[in-house]
């Protein structure tokens, strides 16, 4: 893809953005109102410039493209029967998730590698928008800024770490729904996506997080620090929760990142521009909407445990960004809550809202890893 045609792409979506802004002075749209009135503004202004800007760049990115295309796109490829497409995916790819090969095996037949991209994009699309309107009602934002996050490096995630773009918000509705006590319907939604992506494991957690200690502010802001503070007993840590677990996927992971010397294409974590995101973002969040002032702690609790993992494996690239892309999708509810408690006129709060995310688009757009992985250059 040229430059000429990505500058045709993006301007839909800072044309609507724009426009949004504009629109939306007298509303609180991202703010704790329930008015919902902009809806269809939001929609064709925001959600469907989006969506094709990330339809062009990884629907239809090229299928030679960086990182891990090539491999998915060989294992699907090869996929014949439904009950040899786990030893295909586990040959050819190299996971070991017991739902992801099977479930494509059933589009096989029906859908190109081409195609298959699409649908990928299409259904992560779609499960996002599913996430937002269970997450974002309860905190009076319009669920329509689920597209945001497509201007993140969570597009790029969609891209690449298909197993886990799909299985991330599935993942996270479970979470959501278990801490609203549907606990039948959100432990289906984990084991689907733990099924999907050995990542989404760390959701069996959410027992733990509807515990009363997480009505007190205060964890909420010293959890992080501490696993801060312990990150260099990580390795050690982590082993030992795996034994107790005792799934040989996850094992094999935690030999090759821990064990086994793996060296990472990320380096270091911290020098990447995707860990101050996700981590300020989210300290921010819990530091500026506290959680004893909200009715509704979901989006506290969920923004807790992915922070604290994220710094706990700190010394470890793979399983620090192993959960980034989670916090990336529930960036917009956290930028919203965040922005409601600014204290200036409501268009200006629009206007540094979206323009946080333009801004973050612009960075992801012009990064040489996100040009690598989707394979286009500027």
């Amino acid at each position: 893809m040229s430059a000429e045609e990505l500058a045709i792409v993006c301007m839909p979506v800072a044309l609507g953005a724009l426009l949004l802004c504009l629109c939306a002075g007298r509303s609180a749209v991202y703010g704790r109102s329930n008015d919902v009135g902009l809806g269809m503004p939001l929609i064709l202004l925001l959600v469907l410039p989006v969506f094709f800007y990330g339809f062009s760049l990884v629907a239809m990115r090229p299928l030679d493209a960086g990182n891990d295309t090539v491999g998915y796109i060989s294992a699907y490829s090869q996929l014949d029967r439904i009950s040899d497409s786990w030893r295909v995916g586990a040959l050819v790819y190299g996971n070991t998730e017991i739902l992801w090969w099977p479930l494509q095996s059933l589009l096989r037949p029906f859908l190109s590698p081409r195609a298959w991209l699409i649908a990928n994009y299409v259904f992560v699309f779609v499960l996002a928008a599913l996430l937002y309107r269970k997450a974002a009602r309860p905190l009076g934002i319009h669920h329509g800024i689920f597209a945001l996050a497509f201007l993140t490096f969570f597009l790029v995630y969609t891209g690449n770490i298909m197993r886990q773009a799909l299985a991330t918000p599935i993942a996270a509705l479970g979470f959501f729904l278990y801490l609203e006590r549907q606990r039948v319907r959100a432990s289906l939604l984990l084991a689907v996506a733990i099924g999907l992506h050995w990542s989404s494991v760390i959701f069996l957690a959410a027992p733990l997080f509807a515990l009363r200690v997480f009505d007190r502010d205060g964890i909420y802001l010293g959890l992080p620090i501490v696993a801060l503070a312990v990150s260099t007993l990580s390795s050690s840590i982590i082993g030992h929760i795996v034994g107790l677990l005792g799934i040989p996927g996850i094992s094999d992971k935690f030999t090759l990142y821990f064990l086994q010397g793996h060296q990472s294409h990320i380096e270091a974590i911290w020098k990447t521009a995707n860990f101050w995101i996700c981590a300020l973002s989210s300290a921010a969040f819990l530091v500026m909407d506290r959680p004893s002032s909200s009715s509704n702690r979901a989006l506290h609790k969920f923004t807790l445990l992915l922070l604290t993992l994220v710094l706990f494996g700190i010394n470890s690239a793979d399983f620090s960004e192993r959960y980034m892309p989670y916090l990336l999708l529930v960036l917009p509810l956290q930028a919203a809550l965040i922005a409601a408690r600014l204290c200036i006129p409501q268009m200006l709060r629009n206007i540094a809202f979206i323009g946080f995310f333009l801004l973050i688009g612009a960075l992801v757009l012009l990064a040489k890893s996100s040009q690598h992985t989707l394979g286009y250059s500027l």
